[in-house]
């Protein structure tokens, strides 16, 4: 890669700019399927961000940026996850390469999604693993979805599967309606200073208590009310 990051690349870097082009969030504003991939850019700026707090010895502030610069370099992976689902799913390619491809970018992304909900890492895993007897793209995409928010990754980031050659989305693949990636809003006069979306998401962990409180699951509903569910464990 060159000084810019552009070039043969074959990190996290070059991968992120080759699938903003599959799902349109190239660019600044993330809407274009050309340029450098919107995540990259905010990547970068976490890092100024976060040199800037190393400098004035503020961890706690410096923590926080590692954090967000590990959640963003997740967005690629999923991407790359719900490509090739899609491929195998919809557009009936299942040469090797895809389930090959497709199985390795499962398996980068899955401990993170396993953190947020066994379950549906099992789901993913099921559909995308080698010798997987089919793959189903909505529940491979529920399945992430569902666990967006405790990732720190939203929609917006993922962006929606893009027909470069006809530059228009997919008509047969269910569009995503979770959180916009954008900052905070002003809320009741003010800014907050963390993540309300984490905290929002507590709301989906009483309803997964309630569930399981209903048929008797008590392991899981002590493991969500413990871990979180929807919600992260912390709070950013």
């Amino acid at each position: 890669e060159g000084t810019d990051g552009s070039g043969s690349g074959a990190l996290l870097y070059a991968l992120a700019d080759k699938r903003c082009q599959n799902f349109n969030v190239c660019g600044p504003n993330g809407d274009s399927s050309t340029g450098t991939a919107k995540i990259n850019l905010e990547i970068y700026s976490q890092f100024a961000e976060g040199q800037m707090n190393i400098r004035l010895r503020n961890c706690d502030a410096a923590r926080e940026n590692k954090d967000n610069i590990a959640d963003l370099m997740g967005v690629p992976l999923v991407q790359g996850v719900l490509r090739y689902a899609h491929k195998i799913d919809n557009l009936n390619d299942s040469s090797e390469k895809s389930r090959a491809e497709g199985a390795v970018f499962a398996a980068a992304i899955l401990p993170r999604l396993h953190a947020c909900s066994p379950d549906d890492a099992a789901t993913v895993y099921e559909n995308m693993k080698v010798g997987a007897t089919s793959t189903s793209l909505p529940a491979v995409k529920s399945a992430f979805e569902a666990n967006y928010a405790c990732m720190g990754i939203f929609c917006d980031a993922v962006g929606e599967l893009y027909n470069t050659d006809t530059g228009s989305y997919y008509a047969n693949v269910p569009a995503c309606n979770d959180a916009v990636f954008s900052e905070p809003d002003f809320l009741a006069g003010y800014m907050p200073d963390t993540n309300v979306l984490d905290h929002s998401a507590i709301d989906g962990d009483q309803l997964a208590i309630e569930s399981a409180l209903s048929t008797g699951d008590f392991g899981q509903a002590k493991s969500v009310y413990e871990d979180g569910g929807f919600s992260k464990s912390y709070a950013q």
